[in-house]
């Protein structure tokens, strides 16, 4: 199948509700059969690649989650670099866009029951391609998140007719809609903002979003400036709140994409990182890793962030935003002056990702840290 229009994929698989998604146990199980030529199609990729369903060495992590990222500092979310291209195949439909996704090993209880994103992915008709830990790292990995440029060994479907986009979108292709979001802030702020500095809090993976931002929203305030449409620049600043690895791998992303974007990659040139207080007392596994949660693992801090938000009106998923927050709430009132939200109003910027709590929730529930019930009223 193709990647097209949203409303065009799921009328053609036979779903009729495109707004909510496929979410309840009649709706999978009436689903389910469209989606066997996804997951049995040969793949037309090089020795390395090898199907979701024949993928099962045993490695990956069974334990219901759309995710199976590795635990260390420099780790990168497993979903992670596409490929779209205009090739159509003799029973499709032409000038149809297939979309290839490349990821890490995917969970065995996520194969054999595809929910959350994973089974919107699949009703979308995405093409994946599963790697193991060693393979995806050798050609996506490396201390900066890979580079903006496709792997040299990787094959590309269609040649001359491939768009790439690397992990977390971390390439100049983003910036269109990063000035979008950059003009709806700052019109937000001039008019709204009664001249108070602004902290722009943006949960963190490649960090893509909150560079891309920052450059953003420092050069349209510059011309507007330059134009009169502005009187002065607003004290606005970005603040990233890493969500994989730590401060050191979240500035090693941004000043490798800075400079990979035409930047020199200075400290002075990317958003200020919020780290964890020193103050606060963390478990053992988080005071290894300097106060930031490890990645995909499931903490019940991260959980308690999760209820707090929810019941306050903000829904969150358990992968960017809780953590995100569990961070911020720490430096909710502080005055110091490293801080960077300290005296500022704080505008948080949602990443979205609601559509994969229910799977995130089930990863909650193998761990023991919810129970069926709490699934099912959530």
């Amino acid at each position: 199948l193709f990647l097209g229009d949203d409303s065009t994929m799921l009328w053609e698989l036979g779903v009729e509700e495109t707004e909510k998604g496929i979410r309840s146990r009649a709706e999978r199980e009436e689903f389910l059969p469209n989606l066997t030529s996804l997951e049995s199609e040969p793949l037309s990729l090089s020795s390395f690649s090898r199907d979701v369903e024949s993928n099962d060495d045993g490695n990956d992590d069974d334990d219901g989650s759309d995710n199976s990222a590795e635990r260390s500092t420099n780790q990168k979310q497993s979903t992670a670099t596409t490929t779209c291209t205009t090739e159509t195949k003799s029973n499709e439909q032409p000038n149809k866009k297939r979309f290839i996704y490349y990821t890490k090993a995917i969970p065995r209880y996520l194969r054999k029951y595809p929910n959350g994103n994973f089974l919107r992915a699949l009703a979308l008709g995405i093409e994946i391609r599963t790697l193991s830990h060693s393979e995806y790292n050798r050609l996506f990995g490396g201390l900066h998140g890979g580079s903006v440029m496709a792997p040299a060994d990787l094959e590309v479907p269609v040649p001359g007719k491939s768009l790439w986009m690397p992990q977390g979108g971390a390439c100049s292709l983003a910036q269109p809609g990063s000035d979008n979001l950059a003009r709806e802030i700052i019109d937000y702020w001039a008019t709204n903002g009664k001249n108070m500095p602004l902290a722009i809090c943006v949960p963190g993976g490649t960090c893509t979003t909150a560079l891309l931002l920052h450059r953003s929203i420092n050069q349209i305030m510059a011309e507007r400036v330059k134009h009169a449409e502005l009187e002065s620049p607003l004290d606005v600043r970005v603040v990233v709140i890493p969500c994989v690895g730590d401060d050191e791998y979240a500035l090693r992303q941004m000043r490798s994409l800075d400079k990979s974007m035409g930047g020199l990659g200075r400290l002075e040139d990317v958003p200020d990182v919020l780290r964890p207080r020193s103050d606060v007392e963390y478990g053992s596994a988080r005071r290894r890793s300097g106060g930031y949660f490890t990645f995909g693992e499931p903490a019940k801090a991260i959980l308690q962030c999760f209820d707090e938000m929810n019941e306050a009106g903000l829904f969150l998923d358990l992968l960017y935003g809780a953590p995100a927050w569990s961070l911020l709430l720490q430096h909710w009132r502080s005055r110091d002056l490293d801080c960077p939200i300290a005296g500022r109003q704080v505008m948080y910027v949602h990443s979205g990702g609601l559509e994969g709590i229910a799977s995130q929730m089930t990863r909650y529930k193998h761990k023991g840290l919810l129970d069926t019930r709490t699934i099912q009223s959530a």
